[in-house]
């Protein structure tokens, strides 16, 4: 994570995905006129929000 000079007090995170994956987050934002980052962050936040658990298995 580092610093983010726009925003005091904010982080920039960068993840590392499958490309199918990115091009579908793409697709998805682009449908709403988001940029990939705010659907993202919206999709993030909603889930944290929520409070549920996510349930993650070894592949």
């Amino acid at each position: 994570m580092a610093t983010n000079p726009i925003g005091k007090g904010t982080k920039t995170i960068g993840i590392n995905m499958s490309s199918e994956m990115a091009e579908e987050l793409i697709d998805r934002a682009e449908s709403m006129h988001l940029s990939v980052s705010k659907y993202c962050k919206i999709i993030l936040e909603q889930w944290i929000t929520s409070g549920k658990k996510l349930n993650l298995t070894e592949r």
